[in-house]
């Protein structure tokens, strides 16, 4: 789950502990708590929290505090914005409301309460793969589509595609029990690399995938090399003893030319194929054109 921290002003102590939640259409599960500081929602690459789908304006709505209450208000948006169902100018934001933005369904809570706790965990549960506690494909590929949106400033951006070395014997050896240790072990890994921008996902079986805002070609090369030697090293319990674990990587950064997300992650799959091609365990790379 990608969740933002937006502060708030501070003061009267019952603005503390809010947030608003993705629960139904694009960026579902993305959530923004609520702490000192207004929110704009939107398409725009300057909202604080950004939903990047046609039927959201780029400026779409904004939620602030006053006096220790929570208001919302439609900013001129194209599709209204809908608070339980009614389009709203401007109006409170009472614990459990729905605010419905085009296509995209959100929830403000309070937070800790009992329906936000329970929202939390059937968001977990349709964004986070169980086994391994990563984002699952579908989470993952839409922090890609925001990444290169917001990339459209040119800062740049990476992305590392991660596939295990013969994963397979694995499987059909030690068993798909001893698979899913290996693969969360290797998750582990995965997840204790990543710097607080970065997300990981699990794209499906035993291939993985990071996206690297903010982050130029050489520095994700080295973080792709990092992270293989750290596999390498691993030591895992399997039955019969353990048994060494490698990775192929393939690396690309984000160019204007590129039309979709889909050819940028057909540019870093090729450079998987080229390392596994090449004898594996290694890190091949190139600038996406």
């Amino acid at each position: 789950m990608t969740t933002r921290r937006i502060r708030l002003p501070p003061g009267n102590p019952a603005t503390a502990g809010a947030r608003l939640l993705v629960i139904h259409g694009a960026s579902i599960g993305l959530c923004v708590e609520l702490i000192d500081r207004p929110v704009n929602i939107g398409r725009g690459r300057d909202c604080e929290m950004m939903i990047d789908h046609a039927s959201v304006s780029r400026m779409h709505c904004r939620v602030w505090t006053e006096e220790g209450r929570f208001h919302i208000r439609d900013n001129g948006s194209t599709n209204k914005t809908l608070v339980n169902g009614h389009v709203v100018e401007t109006c409170e934001l009472k614990d459990g409301d729905t605010i419905a933005i085009g296509e995209i369904v959100l929830k403000f809570f309070r937070r800790e309460s009992p329906e936000d706790r329970y929202h939390q965990a059937m968001v977990e549960m349709a964004t986070v793969d169980a086994l391994t506690l990563l984002p699952n494909r579908r989470t993952w590929r839409e922090s890609l589509e925001r990444a290169i949106a917001q990339a459209q400033d040119g800062s740049p951006l990476s992305l590392i595609f991660i596939d295990l070395d013969h994963f397979k014997r694995v499987n059909d050896e030690l068993g798909h029990l001893a698979g899913d240790e290996v693969l969360k072990a290797v998750a582990a890994v995965i997840r204790d690399s990543l710097t607080p921008d970065c997300l990981a996902g699990r794209l499906g079986g035993e291939e993985f995938a990071i996206v690297m805002p903010r982050t130029a070609l050489a520095r994700a090369v080295d973080c792709a090399e990092r992270l293989r030697l750290a596999i390498e090293s691993l030591t895992i319990a399997l039955p019969g003893g353990p048994r060494p674990v490698t990775t192929s990587l393939g690396v690309v950064q984000w160019q204007p030319g590129i039309q979709t997300s889909a050819e940028f992650m057909r540019a870093a799959d090729l450079e998987l194929f080229r390392a596994k091609s090449e004898g594996r365990n290694r890190v091949c790379a190139r600038a996406s054109t």
